[in-house]
């Protein structure tokens, strides 16, 4: 059962687009139909979903809003203005839901590394920007990461253009926000793990290294690379071979070559 969406409600769920409301109530807001099937996928609880009334929907869409509303705690209707209202888009697709928080604590993460014989983890050093995060937790879902670490003054995945960018990866894919990343690495070293930091003057090409079956990846800041102290405890200095004049790289990019070449040398 729906019903119509109040401006008392609108005005609550509008202070979820705050870091602060997020972290208090444990949820975040999604946008869009692709997100809300990938939520409904990995069966995560809906706490609302809100959806436009004036949106002529296709039949695959109503399936998937009756679906979503079946599996909700409550559902709207909502006008178009009130859509717009609650998203950081001008281009709303007409519906929109309030999930669980994706993050887990560190102490959740590293239980569930434990024992393993392999691992693949990516950390992302200040890596600040919305769309390079997002795309980042994107392509460690494609390449089958075991999780993603976010250290301190990294984008929060759960802010709207961080989770738009993931394309509903962030749901697929263990994640962690806002760790110390010396302590990170100090861990994962402690499992055996081989810590390896993408640098534009690398002690290594990415393409002649062999990768260990047990390997942390950790990806810097946009503008200033990986920090010094982060890279003077990594075991490896990695680099992707140039052969333009382009500058640099940006982050995502530069991730998704790493990792490319890594899952390679498992096929």
């Amino acid at each position: 059962m729906s019903i119509t969406l109040s401006k008392a409600k609108l005005s609550d769920f509008r202070k979820l687009r705050q870091k602060r409301t997020r972290r208090k109530e444990g949820k975040f807001l999604i946008d869009g139909w692709h997100m809300l099937q990938e939520a409904l996928k990995a069966e995560c609880r809906l706490h609302a979903v809100i959806w436009d009334v004036g949106c002529d929907l296709s039949k695959d869409k109503e399936s998937m809003l009756g679906e979503a509303i079946s599996q909700a705690s409550s559902a709207y209707e909502a006008s178009s203005s009130q859509i717009l209202q609650l998203l950081d888009t001008t281009t709303p697709q007409g519906v929109c839901a309030i999930v669980d928080r994706v993050s887990i604590t560190w102490e959740l993460f590293t239980e569930r590394l434990k024992g393993r014989d392999e691992l693949r983890i990516v950390l992302l050093d200040e890596v600040s920007d919305p769309g390079n995060c997002g795309t980042i937790i994107r392509a460690c879902d494609w390449f089958g990461m075991d999780g993603v670490v976010l250290g301190e003054n990294c984008a929060e995945p759960e802010s709207e253009k961080v989770s738009r960018s993931t394309m509903g990866s962030l749901f697929h894919i263990p994640i962690v926000s806002g760790a110390p990343l010396e302590t990170a690495i100090r861990y994962l070293k402690s499992l055996g793990a081989r810590v390896l930091t993408s640098e534009l003057d690398g002690d290594c090409d990415v393409y002649h290294f062999d990768w260990p079956v047990k390997a942390a990846l950790v990806i810097g800041n946009e503008a200033r690379g990986v920090s010094s102290s982060v890279s003077e405890v990594s075991d490896t200095r990695l680099s992707i071979p140039r052969f333009g004049k382009a500058e640099s790289l940006n982050a995502a990019m530069a991730a998704t070559v790493f990792m490319s070449s890594w899952r390679n040398q498992t096929l």
